[in-house]
């Protein structure tokens, strides 16, 4: 069976604030931020940032790193990591949710 889900680009803007804001809390409140990985969930539209051992542990290989989302900036000033958001890969990332294709195989 074949489902298709498209989202409304209202849905996709609000998904792409959560990821914004998920992303942004963990550069405000982890200096570790480079081991983190982001997860959304479908269907839920549960947006959440684990560890990489978490995230290897539940569902490798699904997750999308921090790294993608995000620039460091320590090379322009020197000294300490400066994380920014990569707002173009937040939006593109938010934008490919936009439509979704479910296939469930039955084996008989």
């Amino acid at each position: 069976m074949i489902k298709e889900t498209r989202l409304s680009p209202e849905m996709i803007d609000a998904l792409e604030l959560a990821i914004r804001e998920a992303v942004q809390e963990r550069i405000d409140t982890d200096p570790d931020v480079a081991d983190c990985y982001l997860r959304i969930t479908p269907g839920k539209w549960l947006v959440q940032v684990m560890y990489i051992e978490e995230s290897n542990l539940t569902t490798p290989n699904r997750d999308v790193a921090l790294l993608n989302l995000m620039y460091d900036l320590k090379d322009s000033y020197g000294g300490n990591e400066i994380w920014m958001l990569n707002d173009e890969a937040i939006h593109d990332l938010a934008q490919s949710y936009g439509e979704m294709i479910e296939i469930d195989i039955c084996m008989n």
